[in-house]
């Protein structure tokens, strides 16, 4: 049988050739995208894969049986669907004109159409936003809370959909005041990055986050296409008129909605502070929409505190429990042992399986040389073969547009003659083409009494905790079990409905990542449910084992694109996603919510539709961005401004999480110094024995915890509308704050490589990109912002102090290419007699994160009879260690007292009298005791 099948597949094959042969020699001028880049890296962002496995972007799947089924022609040439255009007789609600008390903006939408912002008291320097919003369309509202508080900065803009389509195209008319912009808008599926520009036609297409700079320095105005009435909106330019900027208003999958609703289709807010806009903007989307909750009104994970690794990057889905066991002893031993682990893909039982999951010959299996996308070994004619088709999807298809005539005819090819080959090839160079087949962990993860030192889940989750000092384990799965699903066999064993069925992606979603059209799920189909109850009942045979095996939390992955699988199934996208978010959070809440203060041990991941992220209302925590790519060096700089610009928006929801990355690699200390400065989890991938201890241990504290900043890591505002990957010039700027009040900012030259939204794809720009000169300044962090000055600035990498007057005044700071520095800035406390600022660790990345907690300078005049005979001053401070303190300090004081009275004792210290810093050895903290008390003072 497997004979005849491959002989087949070789037939198949050589009646393509003509047509491949013909395409190539007439790619020089078919669709203008002839770069050549690896065979078959269809999609560059997709989940993280092994160098084995190339990029094929799946999402779910289907049974072998359909691997026969004809293919009608016809539907390669017919429009998926097309925009349907609509008018609704209402009457537009006018907001009226108002004046803006205290210089704060405000908003209204007028009767020709125009959305304007007062900026001023009396109605002074008016600016028009949008010029041509149709006043029979659309009709703006207010929220509840803006009516009460007479708030006229922000409004709804909203539209009723009369026509049962699944798309609906409008129009916004002309962005008129656009000094500039940044859109976080989706590059596929999964995963959103920055857009940068100052006109309608720099707006990328999916775009769900908008902020423009009408004019220099502000006001600022914040659009949100939103999820309402069965429908997602997002942002592109028209097709029609340059300067025109569409909403486009999707089911997701293909199918309208039952009935028609009216749909708040776009949030518009104004202000002067870009941030502040931002934050009120998303709570009063969510205080409408009551789909989500946001950030601040969550709980986060104790574990986000904690150093981490995953198993991804070390052993991708070949993982199995000695290798666990390695890598976390071996993290150990170095000095800096990880508190949480994260258990990749690799451990769920799965079909098909894997060739080297062959128990009874497994010898075989591993010399065995599994056939590639077309060939078998010592077959060297098809293996010509295989090399040209693979030349023409590289010079012709990869980064061709959906429509073009290569992609037209890839997609033939694939759901016909190239089918089965496809199929091999996925099934030998990835997981993409797999289905989940139980709820119990695969046969690595099984006690086999046949095989020594063989650990079941549940032995492997206490020998670590147990052995090895661990506090959390967390499991990977995907929103519906793996990556094509769920096969029916699963489904019948527990009595839930599985529907396999090949999805039919939306022209719009196409347009975006045109590879959908011949992925695994389009090509092999999904295994899905589709009613809340086989959902729960799914959720609650998914999490059972876990559970029982002592896990305590997920990662939860291929979360946006599963509202396209809809089309299969006659249900409205947008719906699909929300019962499978809403299932995922209700079990997570149930059964992985350990923690003290009630917060949920959830990793979002792969989610970045808006479908998913305005869903979440008790998960916390989410990926900020594609993966770090060990063997992509292109990606590292593109990995940190898209984490940076994606958190602006994603941090008002979740927590970002910045992703693992690999500590001894040429970009590590780049993605260290990110993960500083980012506020989010820290956790590596590194193999066992593969570590740089002297970069971890900038990160990591010897218990296994980490000095996290308090907040998402953002660009400053002098870093948030410039394009820091291509335009040259400009370093990307991140600012946070610490628990103490001090500020860190980190600066990267991250200039050479950036996303092309037409070729969908990294590109570098430069070569050799030159050197770029910032200036840092104190008032770069948003919460001292409120501080005069002076303030104490801590430059990491040259370990040295400088005192700057006030928050303008600048550090000047010139990076080569891909190069770095941190500061951490302090407001210094000043009395008569005494200048402070306690620094922190000045060994660590993030410094001032070790400062937990500091009280003010007090003075105190020792009086004998009439005469003052001692005069001191004092002030205390509680910080993490062991490690070198580093402190502002003038004059230089008597002595430092560490301990709490009862228990004190005097630590010896450094003072450099012209430099003012302070230095002296905290030591190792006490098991019951993790952190140190410090008093300095000062005797005259």
């Amino acid at each position: 049988m497997k004979r005849l099948r491959m002989q087949s597949q070789h037939t198949d094959t050589l009646l393509c050739l003509p047509v491949i042969l013909c395409l190539l020699l007439s790619s020089g001028i078919t669709d203008n995208h002839n770069h050549h880049v690896d065979a078959f890296n269809v999609a560059p962002t997709t989940k993280r894969m092994s160098n084995k496995q190339k990029t094929f972007r799946p999402m779910v799947s289907r049974s072998l049986d359909d691997l026969n089924t004809e293919v009608d022609f016809e539907d390669f040439e017919k429009q998926d669907d097309m925009p349907f255009d609509f008018q609704q007789d209402h009457d537009i609600t006018v907001i009226e004109k108002a004046t803006s008390p205290d210089n704060k903006p405000a908003i209204w939408l007028d009767a020709e159409g125009k959305l304007s912002v007062v900026n001023g008291e009396n109605g002074k320097d008016n600016l028009l936003l949008l010029d041509g919003l149709k006043p029979d369309t659309w009709t703006s509202v207010m929220s509840e809370k803006a009516q009460l508080q007479e708030d006229r900065s922000s409004l709804f803009l909203q539209v009723q959909h009369t026509d049962l389509q699944p798309l609906h195209e409008l129009t916004l008319g002309n962005l008129v005041s656009c000094n500039r912009m940044l859109t976080c808008s989706r590059l596929t599926r999964y995963w959103m990055g920055p857009a940068f520009g100052n006109h309608a036609k720099d707006v990328p297409v999916e775009t769900q986050f908008m902020l423009v700079e009408m004019e220099e320095h502000g006001p600022y105005a914040l659009l949100l296409p939103l999820v309402d009435g069965g429908f997602r909106a997002a942002l592109e330019p028209s097709t029609h008129n340059k300067d025109e900027l569409n909403i486009m208003c999707y089911s997701e999958s293909g199918e309208a909605p039952a009935s028609s609703s009216a749909m708040k289709a776009l949030y518009v807010a104004v202000g002067n502070d870009p941030f502040e806009l931002v934050q009120r903007g998303m709570q009063e989307v969510s205080d409408t929409l009551g789909t989500f909750r946001t950030l601040h009104q969550k709980e986060i994970p104790e574990s986000v505190n904690d150093f981490g690794w995953c198993t991804w990057d070390a052993f991708y889905s070949k993982v199995n429990p000695e290798g666990i066991l390695e890598g976390v002893s071996d993290l150990k031993k170095a000095g800096v042992p990880p508190r949480n682990v994260i258990l990749d893909d690799g451990w769920q039982e799965v079909s098909p399986h894997p060739a080297d999951w062959d128990k009874t010959d497994k010898a075989a299996a591993a010399t065995t040389k599994q056939p590639n996308l077309f060939s078998e070994v010592g077959n060297a004619a098809f293996s010509q073969i295989s090399h040209l088709v693979g030349a023409y999807y590289d010079k012709c298809v990869q980064h061709a547009p959906h429509g073009g005539i290569s992609n037209r005819v890839w997609t033939i090819l694939a759901k016909t003659i190239l089918k089965k080959g496809l199929w091999n090839f996925f099934d030998s160079e990835t997981d993409f083409n797999r289905q989940l087949d139980s709820f119990e962990p695969n046969f690595k993860f099984q006690n086999d009494k046949g095989k020594t030192g063989s650990l079941s889940l549940k032995d492997l989750v206490h020998e670590l905790k147990t052995d090895l000092g661990l506090k959390k384990v967390y499991c990977w799965h995907a929103l519906h079990g793996y990556w094509r699903g769920v096969t029916t066999t699963l489904g019948d064993s527990v009595g839930i409905d599985v529907v396999q069925v090949k999805t039919k992606p939306t022209k719009h979603l196409k347009r975006m990542e045109p590879q959908m059209g011949f992925d695994t799920i389009s090509l092999f189909g999904v295994g899905m449910m589709t009613h809340e109850k086989d959902l729960a009942k799914f959720y609650k045979h998914l999490h059972a084992p876990l559970v029982e095996a002592g896990i305590d939390g997920v990662k939860v992955d291929v979360q946006s694109g599963v509202s396209a699988a809809g089309s299969g199934i006659g249900q409205v996208g947008v719906q699909v996603g929300k019962i499978y978010t809403e299932a995922m959070e209700h079990s997570v809440s149930k059964n992985f919510a350990s923690d003290a203060n009630g917060a949920v041990d959830c990793i979002n991941c792969m989610c970045h539709s808006t479908e998913n992220l305005y869903r979440y209302k008790v998960t916390a925590v989410a990926r900020a961005s594609d993966d770090f790519y060990p063997l992509r060096p292109e990606s590292h700089s593109v990995h940190l401004v898209n984490v940076a610009y994606n958190s602006l928006f994603l941090g008002e929801i979740c927590l970002p999480d910045w992703d693992m990355f690999h500590s001894k690699h040429e970009s590590a200390a780049l993605h260290a110094a990110a993960r500083a400065v980012g506020g989010c989890p820290v956790y590596v991938s590194d193999m066992p024995g593969q570590h740089d201890v002297h970069l971890l241990r900038k990160l990591v504290l010897p218990d296994g915890s980490v000095l996290r900043a308090q907040l998402p890591g953002r660009p400053t505002r002098d870093s948030l509308f410039a394009d820091v990957g291509k335009d040259g010039k400009s370093a990307l700027k991140i600012w946070n704050a610490n628990k103490s009040g001090s500020g860190i900012i980190g600066a990267f030259n991250a200039q050479g490589v950036a996303w092309n939204f037409q070729r969908n794809e990294n590109e570098e720009v430069d070569a050799s990109p030159a050197p770029v000169v910032t200036q840092v300044r104190p008032h770069d962090v948003e919460t001292l912002r409120t501080s005069e000055g002076p303030f104490a600035v801590w430059n990491h990498r040259s370990a040295s102090l400088e005192v700057l007057d006030s928050g303008d005044s600048p550090i000047e700071v010139t990076l080569e290419s891909r190069q770095w520095d941190i500061f951490t800035i302090v407001p210094v406390q000043s009395t008569c007699r005494v200048n402070w600022a306690p620094i922190g660790l000045g060994d660590m990345l993030n410094s001032g994160g070790a400062i937990l907690y500091q009280s003010g300078l007090e003075e105190m005049t020792t009086i004998a009879g009439e005469e003052a005979v001692r005069k001191t001053t004092t002030t205390s401070f509680s910080a993490r260690g062991p490690g070198k303190m580093v402190a502002y300090c003038d004059p230089c004081p008597s002595n430092i007292i560490l301990g709490t009275d009862s228990v004190p004792s005097e630590l010896p210290f450094n003072y450099n009298k012209e430099t003012k810093l302070l230095e002296f050895d905290l030591p190792d903290e006490a098991v019951n005791m993790p952190e140190h008390q410090v008093t300095i003072a000062w005797d005259t």
